[in-house]
């Protein structure tokens, strides 16, 4: 594996870390890998690591190439959106460097950094984005999101300190509806893979809910797995990446190889 890191602004505050495997000579699925595009939660106050390199090591291990976004935080909409897209332009504009299918580029995304992920797979035509990255459409376009207990709405039962950096404090309805994911969900949505636990009680799983309803509203291919108990932020739910015991969910771990089946499918893998 080669690990490289390359910067997305002047201050260096938003970066990209790559893992990538080998390639594999005789094996030609190994010659244009598929990737995943990884977005930590920490409210959009900081970047879990908790959320990062042990996400990225579980789909490498199922023959992906990964990419963690350390995005800029504590700033209100659009500057992670921002990073977020124009991560994912210089990573499909790097795709041979990369040894990737810039068609089959996932994103997957953490609490509030799922809400991130799902900016990128609702709003990747939005003509205020596409105009600031300088590019087309299609160029910042994931094939597919993984949102894991994810922040969605800024109405439905929100994460309300996730909105007030998003919208700040005094923002209006509007915004807040602007910035609801579940509001954003076009026909063009690229399929969505959702999990959450039902006792969430930081990120409450009406937001799943609410997106996995958006997503059956326009026809959006969506899979939603919602178990019965667990803690917010349980990653990969080992000890790889839990703070204690309660973090070691064996029954909501299976969520990865689930979500590995879902982009098998849509990725055309």
């Amino acid at each position: 594996m080669t690990i490289k890191t390359f910067f997305l602004n002047n201050e260096r505050t938003a970066y990209v870390r790559a893992f990538l495997l080998s390639r594999i000579e005789e094996v030609p699925w190994t010659h244009k890998r598929p990737a995943v595009v990884i977005f930590p939660g920490g409210g959009y106050e900081h970047c879990s690591d908790r959320e990062a390199e042990p996400l990225a090591m579980r789909y490498a291990a199922e023959g992906y190439n990964a990419f963690i976004l350390n995005y800029t935080c504590n700033k209100k909409y659009p500057a992670a959106f921002t990073n977020a897209a124009y991560a994912m332009f210089k990573i499909k504009a790097r795709a041979e460097e990369f040894g990737i299918d810039k068609e089959k580029i996932a994103v997957v995304g953490a609490s509030s950094g799922g809400h991130l992920a799902g900016c990128l797979a609702t709003m990747w035509s939005d003509t205020g984005i596409v105009k600031v990255i300088g590019c087309e459409p299609e160029d910042i376009r994931p094939a597919a999101a993984v949102l894991c207990y994810p922040v969605i709405s800024g109405v439905t039962s929100p994460h309300k300190s996730s909105f007030t950096i998003l919208a700040g404090e005094d923002a209006t309805q509007a915004n807040l509806s602007r910035l609801s994911l579940e509001n954003r969900v076009t026909p063009k949505t690229p399929p969505i893979f959702l999990w959450c636990t039902a006792n969430d009680e930081a990120v409450s799983a009406h937001n799943s809910l609410v997106m996995a309803k958006a997503c059956v509203s326009n026809n959006v291919p969506v899979e939603l797995h919602m178990y019965d108990k667990g803690p917010h932020g349980l990653s990969d739910c080992t000890k790889a990446s839990g703070y204690d015991e309660r973090y070691f969910e064996s029954d909501c771990s299976g969520w990865v190889a689930l979500s590995v089946r879902f982009l098998e499918k849509y990725l055309n893998l």
